[in-house]
């Protein structure tokens, strides 16, 4: 029997998922274990550069924030962790 409370693996390093209020930025196990330093630094960055609102991060492995997750946003995120991981697996 399958365990049904556990999510599934996610699919990429970065991965993007819609919420009613904003949206999620869920990290590998290889980048929340890996690189914890990094997901800390891009929180930051997100802040400051992207201009992400009320952001939040409960581990390594998922970062929240409000608002619409647009392209930009998106594009302007996974060129940030291919700078600083080199094999990033990206949708």
């Amino acid at each position: 029997m399958e365990d049904s409370s556990r999510p599934p693996p996610l699919p990429h390093d970065v991965n993007f998922e819609i919420t009613s209020s904003g949206y999620e930025i869920w990290f590998s196990d290889r980048i929340s274990n890996d690189h914890p330093d990094l997901v800390d630094q891009c929180g930051e960055w997100m802040e400051v550069e992207v201009g992400a609102l009320n952001l939040g991060q409960i581990d390594h492995r998922v970062l929240m924030a409000d608002g619409l997750l647009t392209d930009d946003i998106r594009n302007r995120l996974l060129a940030w962790w291919n700078e600083r991981v080199g094999d990033l697996e990206q949708n």
